[in-house]
């Protein structure tokens, strides 16, 4: 079976993906930063998951400096998901999503190049937008930068993926921890927001997809772009509904005007993943049960 190596693999997207190719049959490894951005414990959480239950080498790195020469060589493919998110963080912070999102996939992309290795890579639906922080901006460089590379490389565009393991500053996390205290929850434009909400089980499943279709393609220099959500818009308020529901708390809510950082809509358009075999199926109402039952296990 292919082997396969992992950037970013004990955060969220990463954790689920490498678990489902183990179970596939894949050889995987990977490289993650286990930095303090948020709680550093569910990261390793989900890093001793992947080496209790698949026995994963996972090596404590920063992907700016790791000497990739020592750990590229003989594999099949790279799936890059290593990155600083958060829109609104990146307001803030945006020399930090330059150094990592920007000049340390130009560092890996030199390295794949050298071992003519075929890179998969985490976009984002910001990438599309208006580019209104940098998080959005240094996606946008990113697939230009693959694009005029010399690899064949796929670049996915996520649409607000959530679910079990989620990271504690996503939406549905803070959402669920400022319930079960009692706190308020903030709610921007009002409430009047739309997104294409993606489980994480989906997710993972396209980009296994993908995978599989890039490694049976004739080594080329090539680049796609793909986007990875449901195809559907469903309203924030549903969402948070949802959440109530599995709960069973009504939340108590701060409505706020549009962030500067946000955009009011999102929704993928999938079809050119479907022609691959893609095919989304779980409803916000299932997927956030999955997820609901993880944070009452784990926090509550």
């Amino acid at each position: 079976m292919h082997k396969v190596y992992i950037t970013g693999i004990a955060g969220f997207i990463g954790f689920h993906l490498a678990e489902k190719l183990a179970m596939d049959g894949y050889e995987v490894e990977g490289v993650d930063n286990f930095n303090d951005y948020y709680d550093p414990q569910l990261k390793h959480d989900r890093a001793n998951i992947l080496k209790d239950k698949f026995g994963i080498k996972i090596v404590d790195y920063d992907i700016e400096i790791i000497p990739w020469a020592h750990y590229l060589e003989g594999y099949d493919a790279v799936i890059h998901l290593a990155a600083h998110a958060g829109v609104r963080h990146s307001l803030e912070n945006p020399q930090m999503y330059i150094d990592t999102n920007i000049t340390a996939t130009q560092r890996l992309i030199h390295a794949c190049e050298h071992y003519e290795i075929p890179v998969i890579y985490a976009s984002s639906s910001t990438a599309d937008s208006d580019h209104l922080n940098p998080y959005a901006w240094s996606k946008y460089v990113n697939e230009k930068q693959f694009e005029t590379s010399k690899l064949l490389s796929s670049g996915l565009r996520f649409y607000t993926v959530y679910g079990e393991y989620g990271r504690p500053d996503m939406a549905l996390h803070t959402f669920a921890d400022l319930m079960s205290q009692g706190k308020e929850i903030d709610i921007y434009n009002e409430g009047d927001m739309q997104r294409d909400f993606t489980y994480v089980g989906d997710l993972v499943d396209g980009i296994e997809i993908i995978l599989e279709y890039m490694l049976n393609q004739p080594q080329e220099n090539q680049h796609e772009i793909y986007d990875l959500g449901t195809g559907k818009s469903n309203e924030l308020m549903d969402y948070i509904e949802c959440l109530e529901d599995e709960l069973g708390r009504v939340s108590l809510k701060n409505y706020l005007p549009m962030h500067p950082a946000d955009v009011k809509s999102t929704q993928a358009n999938i079809g050119k993943a479907q022609s691959l075999g893609y095919s989304p199926k779980v409803s916000i109402q299932e997927g956030i049960k999955h997820f609901a039952d993880w944070f009452k296990g784990m926090y509550i």
